[in-house]
């Protein structure tokens, strides 16, 4: 998966971790937030860290597709963030969304390695992964019934630079996504030495 040579990564590599990361973190999320039926998921490891990935093909097959694209985006500089969305099947409301803040740490794809030490990358993940399963206990639960979406914030000259995103993806105005009485929970950043990623979840209060 990552192209690893005496514990240097290269910039594909730092874009492998980052999609693995991602699909994961979609898959627990989904799982955590009871968007589907707990057994619709299965027990996978990823990292030393026991999470839940769902096996309905569909999802499966889109969340690995959007993560999969997202992978060449980050090595041409063209993504900056991916926004999971929870979108309330009665009123179509975001009651809840979760951001990816993706933020290159080289100025031009010269740069051929990263010097991080590899077991400080993965460490940095599992901190991270271990947050995001551990956040049921501090968000509110999801009274309405929701489906989920994922949305990528990317560069203006994405579709000049990468055309097949036009028939594939529409675009949406960032404003649409917006929590009115919101409130912020960061969970931990990792660093690949190539890319620094963020995770923050933005929920909803619930009414007193």
């Amino acid at each position: 998966m990552v192209s690893v040579q005496d514990h240097c990564i290269t910039l594909e590599g730092s874009a492998s971790f980052i999609h693995e990361y991602l699909k994961y973190s979609v898959h627990s999320i989904i799982y955590q937030r009871g968007i589907y039926p707990s057994e619709d998921f299965l027990p996978e490891e990823y990292n030393g860290v026991p999470m839940m990935v769902s096996r309905n093909s569909k999802i499966k097959y889109c969340i690995e597709q959007i993560m999969g694209e997202v992978k060449e985006l980050i090595m041409k500089q063209l993504i900056f963030k991916i926004t999971v969305c929870f979108i309330t099947l009665d009123k179509s409301e975001i009651i809840e969304r979760w951001d990816f803040n993706i933020k290159p740490q080289y100025e031009n794809e010269e740069v051929s390695t990263s010097y991080k030490p590899l077991p400080k990358i993965q460490s940095e993940i599992r901190e991270v992964m271990r947050q995001i399963i551990s956040t049921v206990s501090f968000l509110p639960c999801l009274e309405e019934r929701c489906t989920f979406d994922i949305i990528l914030h990317t560069a203006s000259n994405v579709f000049v630079k990468h055309p097949i995103m036009l028939k594939e993806y529409l675009e949406e105005d960032a404003a649409s996504i917006e929590i009115q009485n919101a409130q912020t929970l960061y969970l931990k950043q990792f660093s690949t030495g190539f890319n620094k990623v963020d995770t923050q979840v933005v929920y909803r209060k619930a009414e007193i």
